[in-house]
């Protein structure tokens, strides 16, 4: 049954976005460290040996570090084609690294800059402003850094870090064109100005595409109610006020945005639970921080702005029919959930076996839903594994072999806390099931 939404295959897929993510990016790096070279400044002419070499290694330095800096906008600018491609988790991490890069690289700039001209004393007056500037954007840089890796450390609220990193981010953008193009001779004009002038509109122009609601793939939705799910665990369920069939694979997942409500009005994804065949939206939210802990405040009839759907964890976008091996902790099982209610209303002749791993009995929900799946889908199996309590047992390597014995030839989907995923991959890889087709998801802001 198509559900209307164009469906790549997973391997061809992330082949493509890699490479023309990849070009694009290497593209921009030879031509940005090709300028110091084909386009020389005074200072470089005037340098000779030695100190030459270090000044053009620094001019070279520094526009790298500013295209990396642009393409860190290009990877959480929710991109409709490349999230399809590459999918948002993997863009969210390679943000994260590249930043970390990136700031080496702009710290070793003014060193290489400052090196030949032996200066005792940063240039700080009004004829130096763009130097100013430089000085200004590379301390901000730092600050993102280290805010980020530190956020959890120093325990700040997560909804209020975003909003700085997010509007942070803009300003640092901003402040390096300015720096680029009024302090460095060689994009006084000619190509190299008109290069960075066109980045830095393509900079505005992502911005506005990024935080501009008209933008975005938004719709509006209401609450219908707010219910318990075993211990922890919300269920939302959202109605549509548009008349529009919200379009989207099982397993992916939207940001939710409330309005009426008593919680803040920050954007959070979650993973759809409900079949793309159902009117409603439904979630299964883990209260496991101040945001989530408050989604009780929520009442029906609150508004929702819903953006997506956004992510590749979905059994859809492989083109074969291997068997299909789902290992979930917690509420991991929730894009479980969804698949096996599309399954169900498209079934065919394929094995499907659900392994998830909970606290408790009590941290279960709906599991009389998946148990009449076992008796409708003649293909499917589910196993329950409780960690804690008398008899308690673990993913461990001893459980999982039971478990993948027959599945050995599967298509493995994994999601739940990001060390059991670590762990449980690695099993997995050790009984026999090959890295590629082990599918996560994994978020780490």
């Amino acid at each position: 049954m198509s559900i209307g939404i164009l469906k790549p295959t997973e391997k061809r897929a992330r082949l493509v976005g890699f490479l023309l993510l990849g070009a694009f990016g290497l593209f921009l790096v030879a031509g940005g460290m090709s300028i110091p070279f084909l386009f020389e400044s005074f200072s470089i002419k005037y340098k000779f040996g030695f100190h030459r070499a270090l000044l053009r290694s620094g001019k070279v330095i520094g526009i790298v570090a500013g295209v990396l800096l642009f393409l860190q906008l290009v990877l959480v600018s929710r991109l409709g084609a490349l999230n399809r491609w590459v999918g948002m988790d993997q863009l969210v991490q390679w943000h994260r690294k590249n930043g970390i890069f990136l700031a080496f690289l702009a710290l070793s700039h003014p060193l290489f800059i400052f090196g030949p001209e032996d200066i005792q004393t940063l240039p700080i007056s009004w004829e130096f402003w763009p130097e100013v500037v430089g000085a200004l954007l590379l301390m901000g840089l730092f600050y993102m850094v280290a805010s980020g890796l530190l956020k959890t450390w120093l325990a700040f609220p997560f909804h209020l870090w975003m909003r700085a990193h997010r509007f942070g981010g803009g300003f640092l953008i901003l402040a390096f064109f300015v720096h680029l193009l009024f302090s460095s001779e060689s994009f006084e004009e000619g190509l190299p100005r008109l290069a960075g002038l066109v980045l830095a509109l393509a900079s505005i122009v992502l911005l506005l595409w990024r935080h501009l609601p008209f933008f975005r793939p938004l719709s509006r939705w209401a609450v219908s109610g707010v219910f318990p799910a075993g211990v922890q665990t919300t269920q939302l369920v959202l109605s549509s006020e548009e008349k529009k069939k919200f379009l989207f694979f099982p397993g992916q997942f939207v940001f939710l945005q409330f309005f009426d409500s008593e919680i803040s009005s920050e954007a959070h994804p979650f993973t759809v639970a409900s079949a793309p065949t159902s009117n409603q939206l439904e979630f299964f939210i883990g209260s496991h921080g101040d945001w989530t802990s408050q989604l009780k405040r929520v009442k029906a009839g609150d508004a929702v702005r819903v953006e997506g759907p956004y992510g590749r964890f979905s059994y859809l976008v492989l083109s074969d029919e291997r068997p299909l091996l789902f290992i979930a902790g917690g509420v991991g099982v929730t894009p479980m959930l969804s698949m096996l209610r599309f399954l169900k209303e498209n079934y065919g002749k394929r094995r499907v076996r659900l392994v998830w791993s909970v606290r408790t009995p009590h941290h279960l929900f709906c599991v009389s839903e998946l148990s009449r799946f076992q008796e409708s889908m003649d293909g499917f199996s589910m196993h329950l594994l409780f960690s804690h309590g008398l008899g308690g047992r673990r993913l461990d390597q001893e459980a999982l072999s039971q478990f993948v014995e027959e599945f050995l030839d599967a298509e493995v989907f994994l999601c739940g806390p990001p060390p059991m995923m670590r762990d449980v991959g690695r099993i997995l890889v050790d009984l026999g099931i090959g890295k590629r087709r082990i599918y996560t998801e994994v978020f780490g802001f």
